[in-house]
């Protein structure tokens, strides 16, 4: 028996839509891995059915995977990672748009190019997230060289927010500042530096495109939703676990390894087929309590990598049997579910495993 992922397609449409309307019709999509677990050429091709028409993805295999999938020249394909020696052919036989993140990937794509084949690619520069795109003594040289910024048609100038989940944080400022006073220099070229977090700082952050990931799936960080023009967007999918066996057993029993926890009554438990190896890690169990049937169940004894424990003890509306399955996780309860865990949403949705059935409507 398998866990299931219940996802809804619609549900990030609109998500999406949500966040286009609030970037003034300027959003593209972030679906690197593997659309944050859910999928990422059923969640593409989704998207694109609502407009979508720019996308970007963490390394050139996943963007080659999606071209295969979407073959439209209308609809194009960023690379995060950077423009390496060695893909350049395959950028130019997919039609995928590097960015580029160094003065050596600038002269490298320019040595590419030439009159019979163009790569236009995407010009990074660091404003303080301090992890990809030029320095600040690249972007000097830039300056007092322009001539080398001609060679390459570029689609748009991009840099990364550090803090734009803090709309206190006067760095969300600063970044803004940064790339429009590099603008400045180059001005016919269009600017991209709101993620979800920046839509949501307002519309001056927006510039000429955005590039919203978490947002899709209605949440931010800690799992809670996001809201926009007073409307809240909504997580898209649901996780359901089956159970595995059912056992009664009597008081002051050890369970799972090392007898970690013992049954502290006449107990019955539900061993629930996930584990760890399906992303239910380890660290989620201080808050992976459920309510069935208006009644707590807690996890006893440790996550495995297969299956836990659950005590069903106090359900007396229902009989479970073995097959069964019920909700681990939806928009209801994420939040807490992540809360100190020492986990961002990201990396749950991110560990959803691959032995998990994903299922779409």
């Amino acid at each position: 028996m398998h866990g299931h992922l219940k996802i809804s397609l619609q549900k990030i449409q609109s998500n999406w839509l949500a966040l286009n309307n609030s970037s003034n019709g300027k959003a593209s999509a972030v679906i690197k891995a593997n659309s944050y677990g859910l999928g990422m050429v059923k969640v593409a091709k989704s998207l694109v059915d609502v407009g979508c028409q720019f996308f970007y993805v963490a390394n050139i295999n996943e963007a080659i995977q999606l071209r295969k999938n979407i073959k439209s020249k209308k609809i194009k394909i960023a690379v995060f990672e950077g423009f390496f020696k060695g893909s350049e052919s395959s950028y130019l036989e997919n039609q995928l748009t590097p960015i580029i993140n160094s003065l050596e990937q600038l002269k490298r794509i320019n040595n590419f190019n030439s009159e019979e084949r163009k790569i236009s690619a995407i010009l990074q520069i660091d404003t303080g997230m301090n992890r990809l795109g030029l320095s600040l003594e690249e972007i000097n040289f830039l300056k007092k060289n322009k001539g080398i910024l001609n060679i390459t048609k570029w689609d748009f100038i991009m840099s990364h927010l550090t803090s734009s989940n803090d709309y206190k944080n006067t760095s969300n400022n600063t970044q803004l500042d940064k790339i429009k006073e590099f603008s400045n220099f180059l001005p016919n070229i269009k600017l991209s530096l709101a993620n979800t977090g920046g839509i949501k700082l307002g519309a001056k952050f927006c510039l000429d495109q955005t590039r919203p990931g978490i947002g899709l799936y209605g949440i931010d960080s800690y799992g809670k939703n996001i809201r926009l023009l007073s409307k809240d967007l909504i997580l898209p999918f649901e996780l359901h676990a089956p159970i595995i066996q059912i056992r009664n057993i009597n008081i002051n029993q050890p369970i799972s390894y090392n007898g970690i926890e013992k049954t502290k009554r006449k107990s019955t438990l539900a061993t629930i087929g996930i584990g760890y190896a399906d992303g239910w890690i380890r660290l989620l169990k201080p808050n992976s309590h459920f309510w069935l049937y208006k009644k707590r169940c807690n996890i006893l004894g440790n996550i495995t990598m297969d299956s836990f424990v659950l005590d069903i003890t106090d359900i007396k509306d229902k009989v479970f049997t073995e097959g069964d399955y019920f909700c681990l996780l939806d928009n209801s309860n994420i939040s807490s579910i992540i809360k100190n865990s020492e986990l961002i949403s990201y990396e749950l949705l991110t560990l959803l495993g691959s032995r998990l059935v994903r299922e779409y409507n």
